[in-house]
């Protein structure tokens, strides 16, 4: 998070409250959120601090979140079990078929590429 809005934050209300409501009750008005969730392998430190097996899978989730004035608020990077986590996304009807809603992104590896018949 940008040095102007983490010097206002401080650990005491962070044990009660999500950032966002922090920041929120700091005037914080937010706007466009970038969010990708991809899979990675535990590494050592990971699968420690995570409890699991190194190269467990996780999932990892990378979210880049502006304000109103298209200016990064926050960028958070998460790993986390792939057995006792979930992503929860409540997304409008309206747009559930629009790039605002998101989009799936396959990338085809080129040495993996599919064969033709």
């Amino acid at each position: 998070m940008p040095a102007r809005l983490g010097k206002r934050v401080s650990v005491a209300p962070l044990r009660k409250h999500a950032l966002y409501e922090i920041l929120m009750a700091q005037g914080v008005k937010f706007g466009r959120v970038i969010q990708e969730i991809t899979a990675e392998v535990a590494d050592p430190a990971r699968a420690r601090l995570l409890n699991v097996e190194i190269g467990a899978p996780l999932l990892k989730m990378v979210r880049l979140l502006h304000d109103l004035d298209a200016q990064p608020v926050q960028h958070l990077t998460v790993s986390m079990t792939a057995e006792r986590s979930r992503v929860l996304m409540d997304i409008p009807g309206e747009t559930i078929n629009t790039l605002t809603a998101g989009q799936l992104v396959h990338e085809v590896h080129p040495a993996r590429s599919p064969r033709t018949a």
